[in-house]
């Protein structure tokens, strides 16, 4: 996925996404029924904030060069959080 910015996956000895569920259910004791939810809404959320920064690297209210690429992320990152959400 494009928006996937780390590299991830067990052959570099990081949990997977569904082992990570796992572990963090039978430590917390909490149910994960919904945790697609927790996903799409982390994965909005840090949409907005991308958003945020990239509109003020517009405004020329930060000159940081890297956030010019931000904007390319947003539909990125909005769409993969829509797509957690099946719709």
């Amino acid at each position: 996925r494009a928006a996937a910015m780390m590299p991830v996956g067990d052959d570099l000895g990081f949990l997977t996404r569904a082992e990570l569920v796992q572990r963090y259910a039978a430590k917390s004791g909490r149910s994960v029924t919904n945790i697609a939810f927790y996903h799409a809404l982390g994965l909005f959320r840090l949409t907005v904030i991308i958003a945020q920064i990239y509109i003020r690297y517009v405004r020329g209210q930060t000159q940081d060069q890297r956030f010019a690429a931000m904007g390319q992320m947003i539909p990125l990152m909005a769409r993969a959080a829509r797509d957690v959400c099946g719709a």
